[in-house]
């Protein structure tokens, strides 16, 4: 094999791959992508197991073969050539070499039979919507995803298509919950179970978060994996097993205190009440006429109480919650002001963007 490309495209094709190639204990062939040199392109895999992607770019081929390299070794060498320089890629025996200019360098090649089987990527669906669309369900919810694997299904973000377009993504740790949702245009074969909902796991999110830079996505499953294409970038993500929980019992129906409130000050407020809260991370919300008060108590870390402005007319009420919560939220959102919804100290709260109808955040109490 032998091929050559300039380094701003090989680098960037390369860093697709890095973050699905990681060990697994004794797994270090899952270090290492794979390069075929096929036609006037190459095809740089990276699998972890759960996560296969697939990246295709132009090259000049100058002989056509298929080499097996340490992915993060490869890129390192490749990102440190000068920019706009053209890398010279041939395979030899047990090792290859990288060319650029007058350096010269051998990394150790591995087995072919040794690299995991790489499934077969076709999109039977032309399920599409905009990437950036895709991108920000999951910016809006990926960070309520729990990181407990005691609760597989917790581990990943809901992913619920209907054939009338509505797009919902759901996630939970079950201290919060996270639900976002868009409108997009339903056409081809539609894949059933979009309508029952398939769990993503969270890695998978965050490789797709990084690379989703075309225009459009495709979706579509093949038994128990999720097939997204963007671009000339393909993903194959096994999927979690399990039943999400209903959401929709979650989501309170009714209620009874309702303030308005800057977003910006809102996450100042909290910042500052941080210092003085002890690991519980718990502060205190007391909704008055007019105003939100912000305060916390401890007797190793102090204590601090703030106000800040609020469209409030209701009776006073309080509650506990996790300031850290709430702050990721208010950091999730992008409106200028949002409403923080109370029933009472022993309830759910919710938090909603004040410009939107699409976004719901759900943050359990905390005892105070």
């Amino acid at each position: 094999m032998k091929f050559s490309l300039d380094r701003d495209t090989f680098a960037r094709v390369l860093k697709k791959i890095d973050g699905v190639c990681s060990s697994r204990g004794s797994f270090a062939i899952l270090n290492s992508c794979m390069i075929e040199a096929k036609g006037n392109s190459i095809i740089v895999t990276g699998t972890d197991l759960d996560i296969t992607l697939k990246a295709v770019e132009n090259a000049h081929i100058i002989e056509e073969g298929i080499v097996i390299i340490n992915a993060n070794r490869l890129l390192n060498t490749v990102q440190n050539q000068s920019p706009g320089s053209e890398i010279l890629v041939t395979s030899e025996v047990n090792q290859v070499l990288i060319e650029a200019g007058n350096f010269r360098a051998r990394i150790p090649s591995g087995d072919i039979a040794d690299y995991p089987s790489i499934p077969q990527f076709e999109l039977s669906s032309s399920l599409t919507m905009s990437a950036l669309t895709f991108k920000d369900l999951i910016d809006k919810t990926m960070f309520s995803i729990s990181k407990d694997d005691s609760r597989p299904e917790f581990t990943g973000a809901l992913l619920k298509i209907s054939q009338n377009g509505n797009v919902e993504m759901v996630s939970t740790d079950g201290h919060r919950l996270s639900r976002a949702s868009a409108s997009i245009n339903v056409s081809g074969e539609f894949p059933a179970i979009f309508e029952s909902g398939v769990i993503i796991p969270r890695k998978g999110l965050f490789e797709l978060t990084k690379n989703l830079l075309d225009s459009q996505v495709s979706l579509d499953i093949s038994g128990t994996k999720i097939i997204v294409s963007c671009g000339s970038t393909m993903f194959c993500i096994n999927l979690i097993a399990g039943q999400f929980p209903d959401f929709s019992k979650v989501i309170p129906l009714k209620l009874d205190h309702k303030a308005v409130v800057k977003r910006d000050i809102f996450q100042q407020i909290l910042k500052r009440a941080s210092i003085f809260t002890a690991k519980a991370n718990t502060i205190r919300l007391t909704m008055s006429p007019g105003m939100l008060e912000v305060s916390t108590f401890d007797k190793n870390s102090g204590e601090m109480r703030d106000f800040i402005d609020a469209e409030y007319e209701g009776s006073g009420v309080t509650a506990g919650f996790n300031w850290s919560y709430i702050s990721e939220i208010l950091s999730a959102l992008d409106g200028e002001y949002v409403t923080l919804e109370i029933i009472d100290m022993d309830s759910p709260a919710v938090i909603r963007d004040v410009d939107t109808d699409k976004l719901d955040y759900i943050v359990m109490p905390m005892q105070l």
